[in-house]
């Protein structure tokens, strides 16, 4: 496969992020054990919902960690944004699926009650409508939060000095960073990619996507005394290698709740058996909410392998 195909599929993964959409209706293994169940990482023990949004309250930041094509994902979040709305809160909604040098057109399409459809790039919007809405009737800020494609390419070709100066250090993007981290990630985009990426570009990404998440903690850090609830991809929301890294060095006494929806395993009935993979020895998530997973292509058949 053309090493530029590979490029560009590359970027639109990352600039993006966004999966097939999946038809309502086409989840599976709704019977499994775990499917609807939350587990306190902390405590090693299940939880209901009850407790979730008591932690949730005492929260700055709040993030809510998706697979993105999943709707039982998005209806959870919803649950959740409506359930703190309810309790009083009024928290900035800070979304991965706008991109900041949106915000303009975000604000002004608000004002003027125009469709915000238009806005989300490479997105499916009627997954994310319903948060946008509620977000419209609460009056709630509504921040684009993440990093525009255009920013990522030189990083991607060249690394971080292709960033305006003091930008590294503003964003804590080498303060955070070791060698277990920088392995982890590094396996994670082989994987992500089938083991079609080659190593220049395998780096590039990896420095891209640090900072991506880097660059979504900066959205926040600006709401944060209101209280901020993400939406974002579920890793993106891990305490080990992404924005919570990044709010924790620049603001260390911020109060984070990562919570992570995880699609169900047949092969894996029991919690320990998820997110096992710690960096730091960082718990990746506060709380892990089982769902039912949701049918899709295999990802790899779009590199010509099967997964």
């Amino acid at each position: 496969m053309p090493n530029r195909f590979l490029a560009c599929l590359a970027l639109l993964l990352l600039a993006g992020c966004a999966a097939v959409p999946v038809p309502p209706g086409t989840l599976r293994d709704a019977d499994h054990p775990l499917a609807g169940r939350l587990w306190d990482a902390g405590t090693q023990s299940f939880i209901d919902e009850a407790g979730l949004l008591r932690r949730a309250a005492a929260a700055e930041a709040l993030l809510l960690g998706e697979t993105h094509d999943n709707p039982e994902h998005h209806r959870l979040q919803l649950r959740i944004l409506q359930a703190r709305l309810a309790a009083g809160a009024r928290p900035a909604l800070l979304m991965e699926q706008f991109d900041s040098d949106q915000q303009a057109a975000l604000d002004d399409a608000r004002r003027s009650s125009k469709d915000l459809a238009p806005l989300m790039r490479g997105w499916d919007w009627r997954l994310y409508q319903p948060l946008v809405a509620l977000a419209d009737t609460a009056q709630l800020a509504l921040v684009a939060a993440n990093l525009p494609r255009a920013a990522t390419r030189p990083v991607v070709r060249e690394g971080y000095a292709t960033l305006a100066a003091g930008e590294v250090q503003r964003l804590a993007l080498e303060q955070v960073w070791d060698e277990a981290r920088q392995a982890y990630m590094t396996g994670l985009i082989e994987a992500s990619h089938c083991g079609m990426v080659t190593p220049p570009l395998r780096e590039g990404l990896v420095r891209a996507q640090r900072l991506r998440d880097a660059t979504l903690a900066d959205s926040g850090l600006g709401q944060i005394d209101a209280g901020v609830i993400f939406i974002l991809g579920r890793g993106h929301a891990r305490r080990d290698v992404g924005v919570p890294l990044y709010l924790t060095a620049r603001r260390p006494a911020t109060r984070i709740l990562s919570v992570g929806f995880v699609e169900v395993d047949a092969q894996k009935t029991a919690p320990t058996h998820y997110d096992t993979e710690r960096v730091g020895n960082i718990v990746p998530y506060d709380i892990l909410w089982f769902t039912p997973r949701a049918e899709r292509p295999d990802p790899c058949m779009a590199f010509g392998k099967s997964a």
